[in-house]
């Protein structure tokens, strides 16, 4: 999408590039997640989360981290 735009990642920086793939996210993820679905994997679908899930973001775990030092 950013290639087609005439964008490169580095030029929104890290914040900006962030919010552009949760829009993307936002957008496209569920057409995923029901394709995945539909070709019959079973999966616990009540633990499913996103990379960038506050939970799982290195950003967020480096922070955390640091707090406890």
């Amino acid at each position: 999408m950013l290639a087609s735009e005439g964008i490169k990642r580095v030029e929104l920086g890290r914040d900006g590039f962030e919010k552009r793939v949760w829009e993307w996210k936002e957008k496209y993820g569920g057409t995923i997640t029901n394709q995945i679905k539909r070709l019959g994997a079973s999966c616990d679908w009540t633990r499913e989360c996103f990379t960038l899930d506050e939970q799982l973001s290195r950003k967020t775990s480096f922070i955390s981290s640091k707090s406890e030092i």
